[in-house]
């Protein structure tokens, strides 16, 4: 902000500035955007929902009930399959995997997915890293390690799956003993909670009957870009409703087999032992695992293959280089000699991270009408496109109240997926071509239950489901029995250049890159990016590049707001007659209105000039605001050092001290005006403190009354300010600091304002009166005689 004047139209009343008000309600509307969630889009184009599903199963000729049932009956019944975890690929960031895939075989689905890149860490779990081991209460006492993901700490110790951890206290010091009994897996989880990161933790464990020791070395938490969704909610609420569970990512249904829907008994039967029973394991290897159930009652099988990408060594630090996905084949095989017609469907990922659930505000592409655009979206919104169509997203709250219609209807598939703040997880069917239609039809729908208020409706679990259109099986043992189906899945930041990267069916028209949004500001975040990054490569710090952004962008506007600032100079000068103004012509406001703009004209002084400055400022802080909330590489970037909790991400407040212990739930949950989260923030005080001080040095003293009210009102709309602008990423209040020190800085720096004398101004109303004729002058006198006559008298 540059020195603070009002501008004159109310004459002579105190120059109060008004500007900063006009910028600060333009400020506080384009930010907070309308809370207005967009209609819902019909990618049908009119086409009734499931039309290429009932015309293929029209189609496919039904087989008969009886003839079924006596195939099946000579099928033999596979051995159940122990419960167990997988784990496929690696969490070291020296190793060939961008990331960690621990698979359930309950559901053969994916549990969670875990980034190996030091540069995407855990932002609010500061605690040590062991491992996600998938920790149950072992029967004795102790925690029963489920699983042990290649490179974790615990890998690194010895720990393996199937021991129990029996004792666990922190090696401070050599003198430790153990002793520490660890009598449950939630008693572990609270030993965890207490560590830091390079420290090292002494465990216990027993192993064949035999007690062990092991010592692991912790380290920071990776990220969780897929995760059990209880987890997400116990960050926002303490007791979760009763009975909410968790579900995995990418579940395979049966919608129809033969014509049989998922209503019929034998369906619903085979799509509970798809996501309740044990798979079989086979072919795991160390970035690739199969697994397959086989569904009797219908002779079918289903197999399910994981495989991760791998990175060249010399391609690891290269964060573009698109190793960030995994391939998904779905195989139904028919085991019946007969045809069937079979058609099923893929759920999507969900248990996105929800970082910054208490001060994030995320935007997205609506409908793309006027306010389709400005609707507040939720931290994972649900993204669909279809060849040759816009990218179109969902909120959260409108998948929740099922306000988003099934999408398809023939139209062939591009992507669909998850889109949180920073990272997305995306579904691109692999085809031959984009035009191949594929998938019958998307739907957007919540994962897991959903979580009624208080919560935040933009907290909601979103996720899409994939229905494949149906697909006629020849008979056991001839070509066609099988139908093989495959998927990419994205599963990492959206970087740029990494999303071009992914495109659908190798059409370089659509890419993943469509999911970046900035907004309407979008001409002004891409060119502060694009300085940012500059600055930071040659600093290597990004707030002091944020420093040099302002230092260039005001230093670009200099001639403007000298010119402003000697125009407000001008203008304290101007105040002594503009006070002269008000008291000769009172309340007659076009005669007063004359003479002020006859002053201003004389003085060469524009009142208008004064704002200039601002909306100029107005897209360089919303293009700023922009890219804070969307480039995924100012994320974690710390001002001082990301040791400490303070200023350790640029992108979010500062957080300089932790009040969660003594405020309320909705506090800390960032919920409404007054919901200001579980941090106190120094940055936003500081930013209107200053902005307080600069109107405080260079506002003239009020006069009158209406000054003075003005001048209150200013103070308490700068409180009001200082709630809304809490939350503001700390990197944002830094570009105000220094521009408003700046500001302070240029108006020091001009002479002080002095009075204009009397007589080189003047005051005129309007056309002078004409001079008296002679017969007028002659009246006069005559009526002064006559009065002179009549006092002697």
């Amino acid at each position: 902000m540059d020195i603070q004047q009002r501008r004159p139209q109310r004459g002579g009343e105190q120059p109060f500035d008004q500007r900063f008000l006009l910028f600060a309600m333009i400020a506080l509307v384009a930010v907070m955007m309308l809370n207005r969630n967009p209609p819902p889009v019909d990618p049908n184009g009119g086409e009734a929902d499931g039309k290429p599903l009932a015309a293929a199963e029209a189609e496919a000729q039904p087989i008969d009930a009886a003839a079924i049932e006596a195939a099946t009956a000579d099928l033999e019944e596979t051995p159940a399959a122990a419960p167990e975890r997988v784990a496929i690929g690696s969490v070291d960031p020296d190793s060939d995997y961008r990331m960690l895939l621990t698979i359930d075989n309950v559901g053969g689905a994916v549990e969670r997915v875990e980034l190996s890149s030091e540069t995407y860490r855990d932002l609010e779990d500061r605690s040590g890293y062991l491992g996600r081991l998938a920790l149950t209460d072992a029967p004795g006492g102790g925690a029963l390690v489920n699983v042990v993901g290649p490179g974790t700490p615990a890998e690194a110790a010895g720990l393996q799956a199937g021991d129990v951890i029996t004792a666990a206290p922190l090696k401070r010091t050599p003198e430790d003993e153990l002793g520490d009994l660890v009598e449950s897996a939630e008693s572990f989880k609270e030993v965890l909670a207490a560590t830091k990161p390079r420290r090292e933790l002494a465990l216990t464990i027993a192993r064949g009957g035999e007690s062990q020791s092991l010592t692991a070395k912790l380290r920071r938490q990776p990220l969780d870009l897929i995760r059990p969704e209880l987890e997400n909610v116990l960050r926002h609420t303490p007791e979760p409703p009763e009975g909410y569970e968790s579900v995995p990512s990418f579940v395979v249904r049966l919608v129809s087999v033969n014509g049989r829907r998922d209503e019929d008994p034998a369906i619903a039967t085979a799509n509970t032992q798809l996501a309740n029973e044990a798979w079989t394991v086979d072919a795991r290897e160390a970035g690739s695992v199969a697994l397959r159930m086989r569904l009797t009652d219908l002779g079918l099988e289903v197999v399910k293959r994981y495989t991760l990408a791998t990175i060249p060594s010399e391609q690891r630090d290269h964060e573009e280089h698109p190793s960030y996905h995994f391939d998904l084949s779905v195989e139904v095989v028919n085991l019946l000699d007969q045809p069937q017609a079979v058609a099923y469907e893929l759920t999507g990922p969900n248990g996105l991270p929800i970082e910054g659930y208490w001060y994030s505000n995320k935007i997205g592409r609506g409908d793309g009408s006027f306010f389709g655009d400005w609707g507040s979206f939720g931290l994972r919104d649900v993204i669909v496109r279809f060849a040759d169509d816009r990218l179109t997203q969902f909120a959260a709250k409108s998948v929740a109240d099922g306000d988003v219609d099934t999408m398809g209807g023939g139209q062939p598939l591009a992507f669909a997926g998850v889109d949180s703040q920073y990272f997305a997880s995306i579904i691109l069917p692999q085809k031959e071509t984009l035009k191949e239609v594929r998938t019958a039809q998307v739907r957007a729908e919540l994962a897991t239950p959903k979580i009624e208020k208080p919560a935040d409706p933009r907290w909601q679990n979103a996720s899409c489901v994939l229905q494949r259109t149906p697909a006629t099986l020849a008979a056991a043992g001839e070509a066609g029995a099988t139908v093989s189906d495959g998927y990419r899945v994205f599963a990492g930041p959206k970087l740029p250049e990494l999303l071009s990267n992914y495109t659908a069916a190798d059409d370089a028209n659509h890419t993943l890159h469509d999911i970046l949004y900035y907004g309407w500001f979008a001409f002004a975040a891409k060119p502060m990016l694009w300085l940012l990054h500059t600055f930071y490569a040659i600093v290597g710090n990004y707030g002091l590049a944020i420093v040099l952004l302002t230092l260039c962008v005001r230093g670009a506007m200099f001639p403007i707001s000298r010119q402003t600032a000697l125009n407000m100079v001008k203008m304290q000068e101007l105040k002594p007659e503009l006070d002269r103004i008000v008291e000769k012509y009172g309340d007659d406001m076009q005669k007063r209105a004359a003479a002020q703009q006859e002053l201003f004209r004389k003085h060469k002084y524009n009142p208008a000039a004064g704002c200039l400055p601002l909306f100029l400022q107005l897209p360089i802080f919303m293009g700023l605001y922009r890219a804070l909330a969307v480039d995924v590489e100012l994320r974690a970037q710390p001002l001082i050092s990301d040791s400490i909790r303070f200023c350790s991400n640029l992108a979010s407040p500062d957080m300089l001290i932790d009040w969660s212990a003594y405020t309320p739930l909705w506090v800390d949950n960032g919920q409404g005006l007054l919901g200001l989260g579980p941090y106190f923030n120094i940055l936003p005080i500081a930013s209107c403190a200053l902005m307080l001080m600069q109107q405080k040095l260079f506002m003239p003293e009020a006069t009158n009354d209406q000054a003075r009210l003005q001048q209150s009102m200013m103070k308490y709309m700068m409180i009001f300010m200082g709630f809304i602008f809490f939350k503001m990423p700390s990197g944002l209040c830094i570009y105000f600091i220094v521009s408003t020190l700046w500001g302070i800085a240029e108006r020091k720096m001009l002479p002080r304002p002095t009075p204009a004398p009397m007589s080189e101004t003047t005051i005129d109303a309007g056309p002078k009166r004409p001079k008296p004729t002679a017969d007028e002058i002659a009246q006069a006198k005559k009526k002064a005689a006559k009065k002179k006559g009549k006092k002697r008298k």
